[in-house]
């Protein structure tokens, strides 16, 4: 039987980074991958970054320039290491990643990681930073044994009994000081009725405490076809979940407040 092939994963930045650290973990799973540990054990080797502040980005570059030493000792071994960059810093820096770092393979934005089976699969270098028109969620797994380490939130052990769930992304705010908006998009609510199948799928896996995850999560309206929706009925909802037993949600603006 063939060894599967492995990826390692590196997560920096905010919540909603460590649930699409998950997400693609459920997403190599289905192509034969399987996790390791170590980067120099990895086929593939991934960073989900972030870049919030200048001095993030920059830590993204100097992780690159370990990583072409390790893909070329794997390349002399006679292996070969893939890099792809994900997040934040690959969406707004996707064409500079490329230029600076020709060790990368993959640049892919945080819209558009479900395309990594396709992105893999052709081989060739790739930059994909567009906003799609099609959800991402739509083209996923649900949450599986590979996310629930992933999705364990930090310092807690593999199948740990809380959990992120990310149920709104981008921002329409612009707020001067704010990059969100240029590396989430505008603002965006999941479906009432998959937040709630993929809650009741953590929940079963022993999950007891639901953290909900937005850029801007109080600004949730829910999509069709479920109608209107407020982040206030959403927790309602959530909350006769059997097994669920907290919620917590992040971040939220006071813009988007409601007496409800």
């Amino acid at each position: 039987m063939a060894e599967s092939r492995r990826y390692f994963i590196k997560t920096y930045g905010c919540q909603m980074n460590v649930y699409d650290s998950g997400r693609m973990a459920d997403i190599l799973a289905g192509e034969g991958y399987a996790a390791t540990d170590t980067p120099e054990d990895a086929d593939l080797v991934l960073l989900n970054t972030c870049h919030i502040r200048e001095k993030a980005a920059e830590k993204v570059y100097s992780e690159l320039g370990r990583l072409r030493l390790m893909k070329e000792r794997a390349r002399e071994a006679g292996r070969e290491m893939r890099i792809a960059v994900a997040g934040c810093v690959a969406q707004a820096e996707g064409e500079e990643i490329a230029r600076r770092a020709p060790a990368v393979d993959i640049v892919v934005g945080p819209q558009s990681y479900h395309r990594l089976p396709d992105l893999l699969r052709c081989g060739a270098r790739a930059v994909e930073t567009e906003f799609p028109a099609e959800d991402k969620f739509d083209h996923m797994p649900p949450p599986g044994f590979a996310s629930r380490a992933s999705l364990a939130q930090p310092g807690a052990p593999a199948r740990a009994p809380s959990a992120f769930l990310t149920v709104q992304e981008g921002c329409d705010k612009f707020c001067t000081f704010c990059v969100v908006p240029y590396t989430r998009g505008a603002e965006a609510s999941r479906p009432a009725a998959r937040i709630v199948a993929e809650a009741e799928g953590l929940a079963a896996g022993g999950v007891k405490e639901l953290t909900l995850l937005g850029q801007n999560v109080n600004a949730y309206h829910g999509e069709p076809p479920d109608g209107a929706w407020s982040l206030a009925r959403l927790l309602a909802r959530l909350s006769d979940v059997p097994g669920i037993e907290r919620l917590r949600y992040t971040t939220s603006h006071p813009r988007d407040m409601s007496p409800d």
